[in-house]
């Protein structure tokens, strides 16, 4: 197993001043002119900028044009003083927004002048050197806007980025739920091998988020092919703060589900928050720490089979983070993150919920560990030189098992047989239900109905499950990330902005499935028998996936690696009012699985090699060439006009886990029991087999296109537009070898096998039939127009957007399973899978994660008696759906799911749009100098609107065209806290 990171962060600090300095991209920058009245530039003007996160003051000296640089800044309030022997000292204060660049030109002379545009500290009102679609949001808007405890709630004040409450995939910007890319502290929290949001920092530690849409530059290792979200934590100051809160969200506060939601219960939550910052070392060391307890205790329904348990989830959540300031021009900081979660009592459901016809005894229960560790820092070499660093050690181990373990181990030698006298203790039963015209087979199964079945109508039945539930998971994650970056300031006229970086990560997953007891038990009754026909009167079926010895046990579980790096030059040139921006990003990929050895001597080019590790596939550095280009006009210095064009290539990191060998291992077993319970037989019925790569294949990806403008209205008011269209293509996915000759593709399809010597590569050493390839003609496009204007004021803020977007195409990563919001990743999804699944069959139409139409506004207001009130609304269009049918396809397969075999276009419904208002209330009490209690409401889905999605689509089930989930109703969260 993977050893943890965790090292006493004393010895992290020390370890960091013995290195060189890392880089985070968790900082922003101050940049300005200073001129004289006349305006010529006044060189040589000293620029310090002490700021509250800033343990020392860090100063720089204006160049020969009057230009001055101050990068690398951790993000924070600010106050720059501008000294020149002969001139008034000017003083400005400003915020430093993350990853932003806040502009401060200042005019000096014998008197102070002052600027002709007002400086607030809130944020930078116009970044006039660059084409990205960036903003960045700080604490105190944060703070006052409805907005819930965890990361993931921050998306929903993304511009253009639908709101959705689905808990895995994430929304879509133009491309799959899996393309975003999520940063905490610049750590990427998306789950290795996988790329969804499942991991679970919370928000109450986040100091300020900064977003990109797109029109990325080669400086941040930007690849994603959705958005990009960072953050920044709090840090330690220079004066003791602190604070507790509580906060509750109870059944009563919460109103009434819709009838029909999976999310049929009543839930009662509450957070408890705690953190302290100071100096540990004034002036040159700080540390912040804090503590996070959310919990909940959800009362489940009732159900046949009687009472259920009461379902309980509670997490700690600890977080210390030291800043270390050795010079003026040396910062450095180290954090570590764990946090613990249990889950008890829940049902198979989505959200834990039980179904119908589940007993109480099947429930389930979960356990993630979270834990990061970062040391990271920046050094200012001169006035024109920069030099930044990272390390980040990321583990999220995840465990899902019965809550009643049976506790003893099975074999197939025949030792170890079916107690038949207690079924309920042997597994999770499925209790038999009696079958017209079966009498012999009725008669044997009406004594496990009397005794295991649920009362209907005063009548016990069949058909229910009880017992102990039948999986035991473990999946354990792990992602080590080392980047430096280099920044260099050069010329006069013409100045450059020269940056070059390089990151390396890792990725990894540790795998193993096994089964309470027997797993999953049936009662055939006599009424199948095994290939010698004797008759089977019981069969269990458990599951083995993991390195194993030939008794079964375990030896060592399955492991899929992902390893990228990546380089990134970029010139921002700015000459005049002018500013170009070139760059590149190149990138190279390695896929890693196991199962496999390398041999020159067979076709395949590999030998059988249980456990050992190999690579599967590489991606080079002259296949994933990356151009950024922009250019950005500021034609009256502050109001810009701009264009760009990116190339992104997203990692194709669920790759190894997909076809990696070793998922020869994951298979299901039936064991057959006669009518006393001894085994009489097994044999494995399932096995996903490791999966061949088709030769020389392109990696996906995305071209963008961008122009805008951004104006600055009035001293508070700015407005942003712009147009943007993504084209995506080379789409990797697995599918049928023969894919192209069996299930009636078009014409301008190739008539071939995507690897023509597939069976031979298979006698040598198995594999699966199915192979990864690009798939023909795979494409998405994406069109956007943006219009958005925020209102910056002393005690108000607003922001407003109104996008108009098309997302379509005829590969859907969001669509391919039944609940839409799961963990599926290429090369496992049911794209392209046999048919009715592939890309020529009705696949090309509206995506899911298109949404025609979408206004978001929020803002608050700071009233005069220490309250401020917060609001967030939001109306989007519905999600496209269309019918699935397997009857349409009934020629090419004798198959009876309907399952993503497409019967109409993609997109040809939609559901109901949604529209939903959210508001809060905070009141201040100031107990003298220090201390302030604080009293806020909150209220989610005012008009409780649940509009129902997730369409139950398939034709031949019940309830078609009904909605399996519904947006949350309205509900209410009281919270108290006590500052100091």
């Amino acid at each position: 197993m993977r050893r943890y990171l965790i090292i006493p962060l004393i010895i992290v600090m020390g370890s960091i001043l013995l290195s060189v300095p890392a880089f985070g991209q968790q900082t922003g920058s101050i940049s300005g002119k200073v001129t004289l009245a006349d305006d010529t530039a006044l060189p040589g003007v000293v620029v310090e900028a002490a700021g509250d996160v800033l343990p020392r003051p860090r100063s720089t000296t204006s160049s020969g044009t009057g230009e001055y640089h101050l990068p690398l800044l951790p993000p924070g309030n600010y106050e720059l003083i501008f000294t020149m022997d002969g001139m008034a000292t000017v003083t400005r204060s400003v915020q430093v927004l993350l990853q932003q660049t806040t502009a401060v030109n200042v005019v000096m002379g014998p008197e102070i002048i002052e600027e002709e545009i007002e400086v607030f500290g809130l944020a930078p009102l116009i970044d006039v050197s660059s084409a990205e679609l960036k903003t960045a949001i700080a604490d105190e808007v944060i703070a006052q806007l409805p907005v819930g405890q965890e990361y993931r709630d921050l998306v929903k004040l993304i511009p253009g980025v639908q709101y959705t409450e689905d808990s895995t995939r994430g929304p879509s910007a133009g491309g799959s739920g899996q393309d975003n890319v999520y940063q905490f502290d610049g750590v990427n929290v998306g789950l290795p091998l996988f790329g969804t949001l499942s991991a679970e920092p919370s928000s109450h530690d986040i100091d300020q988020i900064a977003i990109v849409k797109g029109g990325a530059k080669a400086t941040d290792f930007n690849r994603s092919g959705g958005f990009s979200i960072n953050s920044v934590s709090k840090s330690g100051t220079n004066v003791y703060h602190g604070a507790v809160s509580y906060q509750i969200q109870t059944e009563g506060l919460t109103g009434d589900r819709e009838t029909g939601s999976s999310s049929a219960f009543e839930s009662d939550k509450d957070w408890l928050i705690f953190n302290l910052g100071g100096p540990l070392v004034q002036e040159h060391l700080y540390f912040y720490t804090s503590y996070y307890r959310p919990t909940v205790e959800r009362s489940n329904q009732s159900n046949l089979y009687g009472e259920l348990p009461r379902a309980e989830s509670v997490r700690d959540e600890y977080f210390v983070k030291l800043s270390y300031n050795p010079t003026n021009n040396l910062l450095l900081h180290a954090s570590y993150r764990d946090s613990d979660r249990e889950n008890t009592g829940e049902g198979t459901l989505p959200d834990g919920v039980f179904d119908e016809t589940y007993a109480g005894s099947t429930s389930q229960g979960s356990q993630v560990g979270l834990k990061i560790a970062i040391a990271e820092g920046s050094w200012v070499l001169t006035d024109n030189s920069f030099l930044s660093f990272k390390y980040t050690d990321y583990t999220d181990e995840t465990s899902s098992q019965p809550d009643h373990l049976l506790g003893f181990g099975i074999r197939l030698d025949g030792s170890v047989g079916l107690d038949v006298a207690n079924l309920d203790q042997q597994g999770l039963l499925r209790v038999p239900q009696p079958i017209a015209g079966e009498d012999a087979y009725n008669a044997f199964i009406q004594p496990i109905i009397d005794r295991y079945g649920f009362l209907e109508d005063g009548v016990l039945t069949g058909g229910g499950r009880t017992g102990m539930y039948s999986t035991i998971n473990d999946q354990d994650f792990f992602r080590e990330s080392f980047q430096i970056g280099w920044d260099y300031l050069f010329g006069s006229n013409v100045t450059h902005e020269l940056h070059l970086g390089y990151r390396w990560s890792v990725e990894e997953e540790d795998l193993s499935r096994t089964s309470n007891g027997w797993g999953f038990v049936e009662v055939p009754g006599g009424r199948v028998t095994t290939d010698d026909g004797t008759p089977i009167f019981y069969q269990a079926t458990f599951q083995q996936m993991s390195i194993v010895d030939e008794g079964g046990a375990l030896i060592e579980p399955i492991r899929s690696e992902f390893e990228g790096q990546i380089f990134e030059i970029n010139d921002t040139i700015q000459w005049k009012n002018w500013t170009f921006n070139v760059g590149v990003a190149l990138s190279n990929d390695q896929l890693f699985g196991q199962g496999l050895r390398e041999n020159s001597s067979n076709l395949s080019g590999f030998e059988l090699a249980p456990g050992n590790k190999y690579k599967m596939y590489e991606i080079d550095w002259n296949e994933m060439i990356q151009p950024r280009l922009g250019v950005v006009w500021a034609y009256n210095g502050r109001d810009t006009v701009y264009a760009n064009y990116a190339r992104y290539h997203p990692e194709a990191n669920t790759l190894p886990r997909a076809a990696s060998w070793a998922r020869n291992l994951r298979r299901s077993i039936e064991a057959y029991f006669d009518a006393d319970g001894n085994l009489i037989g097994s044999q494995e019925v399932r096995s996903s087999s490791g999966k061949f790569f088709a030769d020389d294949l392109d990696p996906r990806f995305i071209d963008e296109f961008l122009v805008g403008t951004s104006k600055q209205l009035t001293p508070r008011w700015t407005a942003r537009a712009h147009a943007r269209y993504r084209y995506a293509a080379n789409f990797w996915e697995d599918t049928n070898n023969n894919a192209r000759l069996r299930f009636e593709p078009p014409e301008g399809i190739p008539q071939d096998l995507y690897i023509n010597e597939l069976d031979d590569y298979r006698d040598e050493i198995g594999g699966s039939s199915y192979v990864i390839v690009e798939l023909d003609g795979a494409f998405t496009k994406y069109y956007e127009a943006n219009l958005e204007a925020d209102w910056r004021g002393r005690n108000a803020y607003f922001k407003g957007s109104y996008v108009w977007s098309h997302y379509y195409g005829n590969f859907d990563q969001d669509n391919t399973t039944t609940e839409n919001d799961a963990n599926i990743f290429i090369g496992s999804s049911f794209i392209a899978d046999g048919a009715g699944r592939q890309l020529w069959d009705f696949r090309y139409g509206d995506l899911r994660g298109d949404r025609r139409h979408q206004l978001k506004l929020y803002g608050y207001y700071n009233f005069r008696w220490n309250g401020s009130a917060g609001a967030y609304g939001v109306y989007q269009s519905g999600q496209p759906w269309e019918a699935w049918d397997v009857e349409v396809y009934r020629h090419l397969t004798s198959s009876t799911s309907d399952t993503s075999r497409y019967a109409e276009p993609a997109g040809s419904r939609t559901t109901s749009n949604h529209y939903q208002l959210d508001l809060n209330y905070t009141q201040n009490f100031k107990l003298g100098e220090r201390f302030n209690i604080q009293a806020r409401v909150d209220v989610f889905n005012v008009f409780d609107k649940q509009t129902g999605y997730n369409i139950q689509n398939k034709v031949n089930s019940a309830g078609f065209g009904d909605p399996r989930s519904y947006f949350d109703p309205r509900r209410f969260q009281l919270m108290v806290k006590f500052q100091f």
